[in-house]
């Protein structure tokens, strides 16, 4: 009796999960369009035209515009993981919560990204992307590992939800030092994220 209790209690658990990185995200969102600019901040004098005022702060915008990415691909990945659950536990939990906390802390380097060193601003980016993912995976190895995965789930949905979680620290490693290096090289260097991701398929 006490296990099935046990195991409503991690069902439970789990839905409180995903109710709570849902709210955070939404929070997330409220914050990102906090970054817009408003009337007060322009330097024109007379009427302030909302076209004119986006063009005067258009590092604002561009802030949002990657603050919005990564906040829609990161809840789409929650969701994702979470959906392969049945429930959860403690330490699974606290994976999922610190993963969140490093995502709203990518945030915050995006929006002082333009008031920063360029090259600092790439490395808290990578860094934040670095935790985030070895969060997520640390999160997913554990929980396929404590049976706290669905049973129906197929072998290869597993095998796309490892490559998922497993392909962007490791590509975020990669550019860490290449942040110090230039904007252009460490932009291109996300894009082994492809190459990195067949090598895990083909070896899974």
């Amino acid at each position: 009796m006490s296990s099935k209790l046990e195991f409503k209690s991690d069902e439970r658990g789990l839905k409180r999960l995903m109710t709570l990185t849902d709210v955070v995200y939404a929070i997330g969102l409220v914050l990102v369009i906090q970054w817009l600019p408003v009337p007060s901040e322009s330097k024109r004098s007379g009427a302030v035209w909302l076209l004119e005022l986006f063009a005067e702060h258009s590092e604002n915008l561009a802030g949002v515009l990657v603050g919005l990415v990564f906040l829609i691909l990161y809840w789409i990945r929650s969701n994702h993981l979470l959906n392969h659950l049945e429930r959860t536990n403690g330490i699974h939990i606290t994976f999922a919560i610190t993963q969140v906390f490093f995502v709203l802390m990518l945030l915050y380097v995006v929006r002082v990204s333009g008031e920063i060193e360029p090259a600092s601003a790439r490395v808290g980016e990578s860094l934040a992307l670095l935790l985030t993912g070895l969060c997520g995976s640390a999160g997913w190895r554990y929980a396929s590992k404590r049976g706290l995965v669905r049973p129906g789930i197929t072998s290869e949905q597993m095998k796309k939800t490892y490559i998922e979680a497993h392909a962007e620290p490791a590509v975020a490693l990669i550019t860490l030092p290449l942040a110090f290096v230039d904007a252009l090289v460490w932009n291109l260097a996300w894009l082994l994220y492809i190459p990195i991701a067949m090598i895990m398929r083909s070896r899974l």
